[in-house]
């Protein structure tokens, strides 16, 4: 299974041009994604992932409407090429006629039948033979808009994987806590176990036994607060996940980091591959092709058209009684907006400063992702280096507790001391969950500002 969920999420790892060529991409992996893990009980970050991809509601939404951009661009081809129409018509008239000519010569008809037919049939050719090449903006303005949509898309999943991802690990925290609080548990009810034996006997005292339980309800406290902590977390992910919220199951606690991230190669693959700013780089693409669409219409439009037709009239009451007529016919239209009261000059204006306005725009956010960048790598390279200090310091607390044990069952150790020595070791664990999970989200991040998340979310 999980060598399966690992080929299906590579199919993300594909180049970023890939998605903004091939539309269907994204649809097609989700036909394709037919994992049944809803039930497992056992859910590893591959499982999360592809779930997402398939269950989220705002990626699906966001293929939507790419799908729509992409409906707007075929349009957009059409425009560029020319137009072919059949017309068809047919007409049958019965009835009576009176005639009453001004002359003599002809004599009157008074409540005559009459009968008329005609058949008319054409085929029309039609072509935008110049526009300022306004099509060709117009089409150019579609495919931006299309890698657009795309790149939102992108952002969209990006966002989605995080969260889940997330999600995943403060749940992979929370059940290491709930095994740290549960050997504290258990430390606690096998000194109260022994220290009620020994009050039994008079080895102990009635405040050594009140001690013992005082730190036994504690630890109980403790760990019924984590599992409720837990329960919710587990909640959260099945809603994000869109399963049943009571749905219980487990995740992997071990938590695996890539220590080795740089600083400079990170900031180089945000330069190039941050999907925001793509997607403001983008926005400034679509304006500058407005602009140009604009100032096309500052040309003549040529149109040509031909059509070749058939028409027949039968009539009983005509001078001429049937008339038939096929033949082809050419046009050519010339137009040229000379003047349109200075509108074209002031949307150009507009246009001008729109573009200006994204430009300060994409700077503004390159600003905001390097200071978020500089942030996170910070919190990552810090939690990097506290993690070997936190793991020697775990295992001395762990061989300290078990001095510490070892002499307070002989009796050379005080009460106080032994629970302080309990707690030490308890917090150290802490500390060492906390920091690597920490580290793994700031490696996350990492990830998904330098446009690697789809690429890097299951490693």
């Amino acid at each position: 299974m999980k060598k399966k969920e690992n080929l299906q999420l590579k199919k993300w790892n594909m180049k970023r041009f890939k998605l903004l060529n091939t539309k269907y991409f994204f649809v097609s992996f989700l036909l394709f994604l037919s994992i049944n893990i809803n039930a497992q009980n056992n859910l590893t970050l591959e499982n999360v992932l592809a779930i997402t991809l398939k269950e989220n509601i705002d990626i699906k939404i966001k293929t939507n409407e790419l799908n729509q951009v992409e409906n707007y661009e075929k349009v957009g081809v059409l425009g560029v090429l020319p137009r072919i129409k059949i017309n068809g018509s047919s007409s049958v008239n019965n009835g009576t006629s009176s005639l009453e000519f001004a002359t003599d010569d002809f004599p009157s008809i008074n409540d005559a039948s009459s009968e008329s037919t005609s058949i008319n049939g054409n085929i029309e050719f039609s072509y935008n033979l110049f526009n300022g090449l306004g099509s060709i903006y117009t089409y150019q303005k579609l495919k931006k808009q299309s890698d657009l949509k795309s790149t939102e898309l992108l952002i969209q999943i990006e966002q989605a994987l995080i969260k889940t991802a997330k999600q995943y690990y403060d749940i992979a925290y929370l059940q290491e806590q709930n095994k740290i609080y549960s050997d504290l548990l258990d430390v606690s009810k096998e000194r109260y176990e022994r220290v009620k034996i020994q009050n039994e006997f008079g080895n102990a005292s009635k405040l050594d036994l009140l001690s013992a339980e005082i730190d036994l309800n504690k630890d109980s406290v403790n760990l019924i607060n984590s599992n409720y902590d837990l329960k919710v977390a587990k909640n959260q992910l099945n809603q994000i996940l869109n399963r049943e919220l009571t749905l219980d199951f487990n995740v992997d606690n071990k938590v695996e980091i890539n220590s080795n991230l740089l600083y400079s190669d990170l900031n180089k693959e945000i330069q190039k591959n941050n999907n925001n700013i793509l997607f403001q780089q983008y926005l400034i693409e679509v304006s500058k092709k407005d602009k140009k669409i604009n100032s096309s219409s500052i040309f003549p439009q040529v149109n040509i058209s031909a059509q070749y037709g058939y028409n027949n009239t039968e009539s009983n009451t005509s001078l001429i009684l049937d008339q038939t007529s096929l033949g082809l016919t050419g046009y050519i239209n010339f137009t040229w907006d000379i003047f349109d009261g200075l509108a074209r000059g002031k949307i150009n204006q507009n246009k001008k400063i729109e573009i200006e306005s994204n430009k300060l725009q994409l700077i503004a956010i390159e600003q905001e992702i390097q200071k978020e960048f500089n942030s996170t790598y910070q919190l990552y390279s810090n939690s990097i280096n506290l993690i070997d200090i936190e793991r020697r310091n775990q295992s001395t607390s762990e061989k300290f507790f078990e001095r510490a044990k070892e002499q307070f069952y002989q009796g050379q150790l005080s009460r106080n001391d032994f629970r302080l020595a309990q707690i030490d070791l308890s917090m150290s664990k802490n500390r060492l969950n906390q920091t690597l999970y920490t580290a793994k989200i700031a490696e996350l991040n990492l990830y998904r500002l330098s446009g690697k998340i789809l690429e890097k979310a299951s490693d």
